[in-house]
């Protein structure tokens, strides 16, 4: 019987909700509140997401057996990247022990994603190396942007090159945009309701555009939310696209449809649509869409509810909860 693989779930560990609960600048844990707060106009308050995120690996597995999921692909959630960079690097290492420690105690349940700090890249690197090549990670999940940078900044070159070589899967995460457009329509807007996915697919076009995957042709990227904003536009791009002679700046050699057929892969990571599951079936391909709960932002159970309901043959449902990513992380499960 194979196993149920959820590829985006977060947590943090206690010690680091304490050291927040702690600070007086941001980002600050109000625990009386249930809120972490990142700045004056953006915070996660929600009392049961913040209670879930850190909790024991027992309690999560109990959850887990409830609702039908063998494995978690365990992420960070967002904070860390707002420290000073020796905070940063300290609380990382501390966050990537503990994964490492849960999986060590619970195998076959659970599988890491490093946490990386972006300020020190070189430093970035050196601890994918180590969550790869001591701790038996799978990868990386990276935010499409860190404040005032983005991923598919020149300065991230080498921690994306890094990845590659290591073989390391890149699980592409929005965050809050903080400047430009998106943030100016509010807090809640430029969020997950819709800032998330444009920022998110602006910085997975980018990477396309600047050649990062003709650099790296090996390289595997995974998208949330069924691929952002592409299942939608990908056709219209590519038929655009062949008609024009030149689209510099941009020096991708393939049309963008190349890369998701080769490169990148997609979760079903919030959300709980029908017609947007079978839009993305057909133009992805259901042998590159993997199941993505977002836990504990999305509730086990009301994933499990729009899984059960999803019309797909007995060979397809095997492929999406597990043959993919099975694939994907050939050697780890």
């Amino acid at each position: 019987m194979c196993k149920t693989i959820d590829l985006e779930a977060h947590y943090y560990p206690q010690t680091l909700m304490d050291y927040f609960a702690s600070r007086t600048e941001f980002p600050i844990y109000y625990p009386e509140q249930y809120e972490l707060r990142f700045n004056e106009n953006f915070s996660i308050k929600h009392t049961y997401k913040m209670s879930h995120l850190p909790e024991t690996a027992e309690k999560r597995l109990e959850i887990m057996d409830a609702n039908g999921v063998d494995m978690q692909v365990l992420s960070l959630s967002p904070g860390i990247e707002m420290l000073d960079t020796q905070t940063a690097i300290e609380k990382v290492r501390q966050a990537n022990d503990y994964v490492y420690s849960v999986t060590k105690k619970y195998p076959g349940r659970f599988l890491g994603f490093a946490a990386l700090q972006t300020n020190d890249i070189g430093e970035a690197c050196r601890e994918l190396e180590r969550c790869v090549k001591e701790l038996g990670f799978v990868g990386w999940l990276t935010f499409s942007n860190y404040g005032e940078s983005h991923l598919d900044d020149d300065c991230f070159a080498p921690l994306l090159d890094k990845a590659a070589e290591l073989g390391a899967v890149i699980y592409l995460h929005p965050t809050h945009p903080v400047t430009g457009r998106l943030a100016g329509l509010g807090a809640e807007l430029a969020g997950s309701p819709f800032g998330f996915g444009i920022d998110t697919s602006i910085t997975t076009m980018r990477l396309i555009c600047k050649g990062v995957f003709d650099r790296n042709p090996g390289m595997k990227l995974v998208l949330g939310h069924l691929g952002e904003v592409f299942p939608f536009i990908l056709q219209r791009m590519t038929l655009r696209l062949k008609s024009y002679h030149n689209i510099a700046p941009a020096i991708n050699k393939e049309l963008p449809e190349y890369y998701f057929r080769h490169n990148i892969y997609v979760t079903t990571s919030g959300v709980y649509s029908h017609e947007a599951f079978q839009l993305t079936k057909q133009i992805l391909g259901i042998d590159h869409i993997m199941l993505g709960s977002d836990y504990p932002y999305e509730k086990l159970e009301d994933v499990r509810a729009y899984l059960d309901e999803l019309k797909l043959s007995q060979n397809e449902r095997k492929m999406l909860l597990h043959d993919n990513a099975k694939r994907l992380f050939a050697g780890h499960v």
